[in-house]
């Protein structure tokens, strides 16, 4: 073969490459990722998921958005305020976890993790909060515990936060966080701990959310479980 020919078929086989990236480009394909959950991430969550961004550096920077960015891994999040394991979001008017299929069906995220459960104190009746039961909301997280784990691939790997708690609502804190705790237990998926992390009142906005400090504390809480 001649040089010239070579040399025009190198051309060609490097336009046909740059041709071919710029089509996946057009079509909104998404970059490969190397780590440990290349596949993705996917948080289901209420207020402390719900009301944050995915703007690295930013004062309301997500913990899920800290940790996605620890592994290079992008997230999606199915998150309400209000809502729980139990409990409709949204001053009852929005949905709970359960509610939400697109984030366990037709889906094979390498990390699954659900955040949440302080809000499970009431069901909505009526519209209205209505205290609930220990074994009413047990039943609702061992249930949503059950179809993850009949619709999400064996492949995923299943975490449980304890609720996130703040500086308000001791009463429930020891409740509600034993449910969660006996459920991902019981259905022998890991659980994590969110003890120590925003309940000091210089990582918390309100005495329930959490500042840049606080989702940073979150996070690095998570960080250290997933390695």
């Amino acid at each position: 073969m001649s040089r010239s020919v070579l040399r025009t078929s190198t051309v060609a086989a490097i336009v046909l490459v740059l041709l071919v990236a710029w089509q996946r480009a057009g079509e909104g394909e998404q970059p490969t990722v190397d780590g440990p959950f290349k596949a993705g991430i996917v948080v289901v969550g209420d207020s402390i998921t719900a009301e944050y961004n995915d703007d690295e550096g930013d004062e309301l920077e997500g913990w899920w958005s800290m940790v996605g960015h620890h592994f290079g891994a992008h997230v999606t999040t199915h998150a309400q305020s209000g809502s729980g394991y139990l409990r409709q979001g949204e001053a009852c008017t929005g949905d709970r976890f359960i509610d939400r299929p697109a984030a366990f069906r037709d889906t094979a995220p390498s990390l699954f993790i659900v955040e949440g459960g302080r809000n499970d104190w009431a069901s909505c009746i009526e519209g209205r909060h209505v205290s609930a039961p220990d074994a009413q909301i047990a039943e609702a997280v061992n249930h949503y515990l059950d179809v993850l784990q009949a619709n999400l691939p064996r492949s995923t790997r299943i975490v449980v936060l304890g609720p996130p708690w703040g500086t308000l609502d001791q009463l429930g804190r020891q409740r509600l966080t034993s449910i969660i705790y006996k459920a991902a237990k019981a259905h022998g998926v890991q659980y994590v701990s969110t003890t120590g992390t925003i309940d000091r009142r210089e990582r918390l906005s309100d005495g329930v959310h959490p500042n840049r400090a606080g989702s940073r504390a979150l996070a690095d809480r998570v960080i250290a479980a997933l390695e």
